[in-house]
């Protein structure tokens, strides 16, 4: 648990760090890159209409991993905007380029097969109570 919080002060003071250049910019950026980051998290559980997006979505961002040498295009923004080198993740980007794959394959399966989509599953759940 202590690794957990620990984790989440090192992105929320790299988010949201004391001394910087263009504060109010890079705070701008940064509740983007949250927002993004969520919109990755819980973009398997949309409807399967939007399952295209969410795809696209997600081979943006491992393409722009690959064009810049496994660094996030928001973290780099951030970064180059407040003159500092700010590393916003406490863990292996390898080991986000394995979660981005496996939602990019979910995504895949969900939009091949909707009637699978955990956006169906749930609401078939919830509607048979």
């Amino acid at each position: 648990m202590a690794v957990i919080k620990q984790c989440m002060e090192h992105t929320y003071n790299s988010l949201f760090p004391k001394k910087l250049n263009n504060k109010k910019s890079v705070f701008a950026i940064n509740i983007l890159h949250i927002i993004g980051i969520l919109l990755l998290q819980i973009g398997i559980f949309l409807p399967p209409r939007y399952m295209k997006y969410y795809i696209i979505y997600i081979v943006i961002l491992l393409i722009t991993y690959i064009i810049l040498n496994n660094r996030c295009f928001m973290t780099e923004l951030s970064n180059y905007i407040s003159g500092y080198n700010y590393n916003m993740l406490c863990f292996n980007l390898n080991d986000t380029k394995k979660l981005l794959l496996a939602y990019l394959l979910a995504g895949i399966l969900f939009d091949s097969y909707p009637e699978y989509s955990l956006y169906t599953l749930l609401s078939k759940l919830v509607s048979s109570k």
